[in-house]
């Protein structure tokens, strides 16, 4: 219950706006972020990460905080193939991280921190640091888990406003949740209780057939 009290406290500390929901994923952006013109970034593939090439990707959302240089950006972008955070796969995304700022957007990222966490939104987080256009500017790269499809977050920041917005990009990455991926799958304790109950019946099933089989006889 700790993970999921410290995550409450956080969403209840930080300012966050309300809840954005699409494509199959529920998350509520920083108070002072809002929805972009999607022309201005359709066919970017910022923030698309994916360990497999061949995955399809597509960006869901793109939100400002103010207008200008200085603003800070937030990108959601859908990936095909489920995402599972485990510490393996912490350095896989990390990698796929890197390789993506300088392969797909001709951009050195200097990677600060990779980390995983858990709780009630599980994701990778990888933090980095960039130079765009003569400015500094704080990347963080969250690979959200998912079944079949998994969302990508990507927040970029103005080094100087850093500080200032951290809170608030820690408590909407901790509302995120996808919605529609459980019922698809049953859990795996219920599968198995399922199995354990059908396996029981269909052997109650044959012994009373045997028994009922033997009395027709006598």
């Amino acid at each position: 219950m700790l993970p999921a009290g410290l995550a409450l406290l956080s969403l209840g500390a930080a300012s966050l706006g309300t809840e954005l929901r699409q494509e199959g994923y529920v998350i509520r952006p920083p108070q002072a972020f809002s929805m972009s013109r999607m022309d201005l970034f359709r066919g970017t593939r910022a923030g698309a990460v994916s360990g497999s090439p061949a995955a399809l990707r597509s960006l869901s959302a793109a939100l400002v905080d103010r207008p200008g240089q200085d603003a800070a950006t937030m990108l959601i972008s859908m990936v095909d193939g489920s995402f599972q955070p485990t510490p393996a796969m912490r350095d896989e995304f990390s990698a796929a991280v890197v390789k993506h700022f300088t392969e797909s957007l001709n951009i050195t990222l200097s990677m600060e921190r990779s980390e995983l966490v858990e709780g009630v939104a599980p994701r990778i987080e990888v933090l980095g640091m960039i130079r765009h256009e003569g400015q500094l500017r704080k990347v963080l790269i969250a690979g959200m888990s998912g079944r079949g499809r998994h969302a990508v977050v990507t927040f970029s920041v103005p080094s100087a406003r850093w500080s200032e917005l951290w809170p608030e990009l820690r408590a909407s990455l901790d509302s995120f949740r996808s919605e529609g991926s459980a019922s698809k799958e049953i859990p795996r304790g219920l599968a198995g209780a399922t199995a354990g109950a059908l396996a029981g019946a269909l052997i109650a099933s044959l012994a009373v057939w045997r028994r009922r089989r033997r009395q027709s006889r006598t």
